[in-house]
């Protein structure tokens, strides 16, 4: 499984906390998920306050690589 950056060093960092902790999380990510798959279509819909999870970075045309002409 190729992970990024980011979730290799939350994988890591989850395996450093104790069981407690580790425990405490996974309870905490089940009652988000539970959440979640109770919710209905209106709630679903209003999703201002959230982040996509797959943002595209924007084009910024000045940071493209082209080569400098000087005379």
């Amino acid at each position: 499984m190729d992970l990024k950056l980011d979730e290799q060093k939350l994988i890591t960092e989850f395996r450093h906390l104790h069981k407690e902790r580790q425990q405490e999380l996974l309870d905490y990510v089940a009652f988000l998920l539970k959440k979640q798959d109770n919710m209905n279509d209106e709630e679903r819909a209003d999703a201002d306050n959230q982040c996509p999870l797959h943002k595209h970075p924007e084009e910024r045309p000045e940071a493209k690589k082209e080569p400098i002409f000087t005379e």
